[in-house]
């Protein structure tokens, strides 16, 4: 599977994903919550470290694309 996560995405997801780790750790979440919020948080570590989201893949969104720098007159002319 190719990469689909931009690096900016990673480190969010990255940081979500210890926040949530935190507050299970902590245990501010009852126990149901607690199991999701622990499910939720190993998938977005786990997509942010490996830059990969089955999410992403299915919705066909790409953010590891970088935007090119738009043409202008004078760079067409060589000037």
């Amino acid at each position: 599977m190719v990469r689909n996560v931009g690096r900016a995405d990673c480190v969010v997801r990255i940081v979500v994903g210890l926040g949530l780790g935190v507050l299970i750790y902590l245990g501010v979440l009852s126990d149901v919550a607690a199991i999701v919020a622990g499910v939720i948080a190993a998938y977005l570590l786990l997509s942010g470290i490996f830059g990969r989201c089955l999410v992403y893949k299915v919705a066909d969104i790409d953010t590891s694309i970088q935007e090119q720098p738009y043409s202008t007159t004078d760079d067409r002319a060589g000037f």
